[in-house]
């Protein structure tokens, strides 16, 4: 079906069900913070109107559908309404079997993707963290203040009731002050109509913070009330606090051990991801066409007008060839074992307009006579492995446009050796597909229309290996020429994969703030186990300090333990995660460095702090 008859279909079907139904584009010239959607049925606007995403620095149009121009049909949409109105969506999909893969929005679903999807399940998880490690630190403080009121007949209800109001008031005045920030911010940014929505969900998860923080804080109490044999015998009060401070310290650092991996390797996954969906960015302007033909002799039929497209395209600098071919390919079916390639790992055909536009990812600097200017290497012929040169000798004569031979093999092929750093970038077989490559042999086709046949041009323009960097010449062309006629649409290549770099992105960078909060967690809960041993220990400090220790020497026995714990718990975690099976794993035993330096800095600071009070109290 034609574009316009499709989009035609669904204006139909929304305006006659009451669908709300639009189509989800990244905008090509900024797609890291552009996203618009475009809307089918009477509902879409007439002119555009700006949307108001909540992400920060996002931004976006609604549009007509009508307006889709070369954005491609495929890819997201959104949709809401009745049961009705879905079931008929659903039966026109199938109808016209439509592929598609449908996240229903209720309330476990849209929890699950802003936990799960995004990953926010481990800022979530270390916020829990660090709200346990608030309780305990709090409780830590007000230790000897406990004390005090036990010993002066203070009962334990007015005690307990006492030190959840402090917290309670420690914690809730920032929590709403930082909420209402948040709301001026976001006035600020013009998104005042989320200010009830967000208002809403800040107050449901700051109430389960609320309500968690209390049961903590009573857990917390209960299990470091002072006792009677402590303060007869003058313990510390703090002393109670050492048992589960090292416990939450533990389990902290068995945490980040455990995430590090993952968010580690997910992170770059992400980012490499984002980074490799950014490179389309450079055939943001390359066009595809999409063919409707009902039989193999009707497209053979019709491969002469579409050579003779791809050679007025060629004749005006409007088309770009680029097609890569994976080692697998390029061995003979009946051969077994592996070939020799010669170092190479893959072969790109390609035509300058291609090398020209890639040029900013290989840093190469093309011209007329070198299309990869200092990152390619010219090779003969007779210079190529075997393997590579029994492939061409097979392959060239079914796309030769001179016969079943190899003649003009030399003159229309130009072969190169890849020696750039950066990988090399080319279109797979299949469309929205880009391969990498380390060391390609890169054969460049001055014009592709005068050297492959009809049947290869034909072959390459429906796989979108022949591309056009001018919609508007094309859309020309063909409204001059009968082939218009079966051609459904002209679509940008580059639409899935820039959105999906958007949200590798946004996924790259949650998971950043993840890791940060991550290490801030483990800071937390070692300062306070460092606190706990400080107070615990002061007397002895302040002894060994007025002797003439240094610190290390002092903590020498504790940072050795330290150390220990955190070397135990790695090396357990990496074990438990699959060794060397996984390489992501190999992340686990930074967490004994980075933890060593972290308790290494807690201690020194609250032995610090600790000693400076006492000799205070002494003067």
């Amino acid at each position: 079906m034609p574009k316009a008859h499709v989009i035609s279909e669904l204006d139909s079907l929304a305006d006659a069900t009451g669908l709300h139904l639009a189509k989800v584009v990244a905008d090509p010239e900024d797609f890291f913070n552009s996203r618009s959607l475009y809307a089918f049925g009477k509902e879409a606007p007439l002119t555009a109107q700006e949307l108001e995403w909540f992400k920060p620095g996002m931004h976006g149009q609604l549009r007509s559908a009508h307006e889709l121009g070369t954005a491609s049909l495929s890819g997201p949409y959104v949709y809401s309404g009745s049961e009705s109105a879905t079931l008929h969506l659903t039966q026109w999909l199938d109808t016209h079997l439509v592929k598609r893969n449908i996240s229903a929005k209720d309330t476990v679903g849209v929890l699950q993707q802003a936990l799960l999807g995004t990953g926010a399940w481990l800022t979530f998880l270390t916020c829990l963290v660090l709200l346990i490690t608030l309780v305990i630190a709090w409780y830590v403080l007000r230790a000897k203040a406990r004390t005090l009121k036990v010993l002066c007949g203070t009962p334990a209800s007015k005690i307990v009731l006492e030190d959840l109001l402090s917290l309670f008031r420690v914690v809730a005045i920032p929590a709403v002050v930082g909420v209402l920030v948040a709301l001026v911010v976001l006035t600020a940014q013009g998104k005042a109509s989320y200010l009830t929505s967000f208002t809403l969900t800040s107050a449901a998860f700051l109430s389960c913070a609320l309500a968690m923080m209390v049961l903590c804080a009573l857990l917390v109490s209960a299990l470091t009330w002072p006792s009677v044999d402590g303060i007869a015998s003058r313990q510390p009060p703090e002393r109670h606090f050492q048992r589960i401070s090292e416990l939450l310290k533990a389990a902290t650092l068995v945490l980040v051990t455990v995430t590090l991996p993952v968010v580690g390797a997910s992170i770059a996954e992400a980012t490499n991801l984002s980074n490799q969906g950014a490179q389309w960015e450079v055939l943001k302007d390359q066009v595809s066409l999409r063919v409707g033909v009902r039989s193999d002799a009707e497209f053979q039929s019709r491969q002469a007008e579409l050579h003779n497209l791809a050679d007025a395209a060629s004749s005006t600098g409007k088309l770009t060839l680029s097609y890569a071919i994976k080692p697998e390919y390029l061995v003979r079916q009946d051969e077994t074992g592996s070939a020799d390639l010669g170092g190479y790992d893959g072969v790109v055909i390609a035509n300058p307009n291609y090398l020209k536009a890639i040029s900013p990812l290989i840093a190469s600097d093309p011209s007329t006579g070198d299309p990869l200017g200092a990152q390619g290497t010219k090779v003969s012929f007779d210079e190529l492995p075997a393997t590579l040169k029994d492939y061409l000798t097979r392959q060239f004569p079914l796309w030769n446009r001179a016969g079943d031979n190899l003649n003009g093999l030399d003159q229309s092929l130009q072969i190169y050796r890849y020696t750039g750093q950066q990988e090399f970038p080319a279109l797979a077989p299949v469309l929205g597909e880009m391969t990498h490559f380390r060391n390609p042999l890169v054969i460049v086709v001055a014009d592709p229309a005068k050297t492959f046949n009809n049947s290869t041009i034909g072959g390459f323009l429906t796989t979108a290996n022949l591309t056009f960097n001018d919609a508007g010449w094309v859309r020309d062309y063909l409204a001059g020429h009968s082939l218009g006629s079966v051609v459904l649409s002209v679509d940008r290549i580059s639409d899935a994969a820039l959105y999906n770099s958007q949200l590798q992105n946004q996924s790259a960078g949650m998971k950043t703030l993840s890791f940060t909060l991550v290490l801030l967690a483990l800071t937390m809960s070692t300062a306070v186990s460092a606190l706990v041993y400080a107070l615990s220990k002061a007397r002895r400090i302040f002894v060994q300090r007025t002797s003439g220790w240094t610190w290390l020497k002092s903590l020498t026995r504790r940072l050795a333990w330290e150390g220990a714990l955190a070397l135990v718990l790695a090396v357990a975690m990496y074990f438990t995660l699959g060794a060397g099976a996984r390489p992501d794993v190999w992340w686990a035993l930074i967490a004994v460095p980075l933890y060593v330096l972290i308790s290494l800095t807690m201690h020194i600071s609250s032995a610090r702090g600790v000693f400076r009070r006492l000799l205070s109290r002494a003067a």
